[in-house]
């Protein structure tokens, strides 16, 4: 309790809609109760260029939770220096900068405790708060799973409707491109169930995010198995696409999944796939594809894991027979 009080002090630079203003107000964390989770993360050059790609390509759902982000860098550097994509980014209402960095390293020390100040400066460390200002989740040396903290403690404040429209910029045939791809998986998956079209879509690579469930002692259900009439998402549909383009051969969209049996209470799923090429010239490949329940008042009891090799579940409740258990 005394560290949450602590971390009531500490300011940010709001971000605001440029188009109106360039002013940007400074906050509290004590202030933005109520109004703003808070995710802060603490790391240098290279481990917050590691990251940013997974940042942006959630800062639709960032807004969508209400969840402001703070990039504490203990080097010096910049987010331009981080991969920064200004023209991408727009007026990222997601994010916010410390007023104070000295501030927040010496609170992030806190919380890491001054036996190990040797040992631990150099990794990346992370927390979260909710919106009463209470810790929700931190780690030390490896960065957030960022669409797991999405299901489970970052959930949507916005309504979010299974007819609202892609956001993608007119001025990014890229970005079109990707969308494109993003709705020819979701035809096989909730339509055709055809397999040899599946494949055609994924690449050949073994992601290491499936491998470490699988060594874990995770299933994996082949596409063969998902794909059956009575496994996968029929008549499941996709509304508020969003992509972000990371280079002219990798690229993410999101999505949210409306499962047909969602009902009034809006049990919706947030998406999300990775995009690959060799060259700006090939096709597009999905390597991952993950969704997680994701949806107000709700917190996720499992997430699903795809490749090319089929998809693995980690769920908390008792699995069902239908696409590894996460939809009913």
């Amino acid at each position: 309790m005394e560290k949450e009080l602590n971390a009531e002090s500490l300011e940010v630079k709001l971000p605001v809609y440029k188009a109106i203003t360039s002013m940007r107000p400074k906050a509290t964390l004590k202030q933005l109760k109520s109004k703003r989770r808070i995710v802060a993360l603490r790391g240098n050059k290279d481990q917050f260029t590691e990251v940013m790609d997974m940042l942006c390509s959630l800062r639709r759902r960032f807004v969508q939770s209400q969840t402001l982000l703070v990039l504490v860098p203990t080097d010096g550097s910049t987010k331009e220096e981080w991969g920064w994509d200004d023209k991408q980014m727009g007026d990222s209402l997601w994010l916010a900068d410390a007023t104070n960095i000295g501030q927040f390293l010496d609170y992030f020390q806190e919380l890491l405790g001054s036996d190990e100040r040797v040992s631990n400066d150099n990794e990346l460390a992370w927390f979260a708060l909710n919106f009463k200002g209470r810790s929700i989740a931190s780690g030390l040396g490896e960065a957030p799973k960022i669409l797991e903290l999405m299901g489970q403690q970052l959930q949507p404040m916005e309504l979010i409707d299974d007819t609202d429209a892609a956001v993608v910029p007119a001025d990014m045939p890229v970005a079109n491109e990707i969308l494109e791809c993003q709705s020819k998986f979701y035809n096989v998956l909730t339509s055709t169930g055809d397999l040899e079209a599946m494949k055609a879509i994924f690449t050949d690579g073994k992601m290491q995010e499936v491998n470490e469930v699988i060594g874990a002692g995770g299933r994996i259900d082949g596409w063969f198995e998902c794909l059956k009439p009575d496994a996968r998402p029929a008549n499941m549909v996709i509304a508020d696409q969003d992509i972000f383009v990371s280079s002219p051969t990798l690229a993410y969209s999101t999505c949210v999944e409306f499962p047909p049996n969602a009902g009034i209470d809006g049990a919706t799923l947030l998406a999300s796939q990775r995009w690959v090429r060799e060259t700006a010239n090939d096709e597009w490949k999905l390597e991952l594809h993950q969704t997680i329940p994701w949806a107000a008042g709700t917190r996720a009891g499992g997430t699903l894991r795809c490749d090319c090799r089929g998809c693995v579940a980690l769920t908390s409740s008792q699995e069902k027979r239908t696409f590894g258990g996460l939809i009913g």
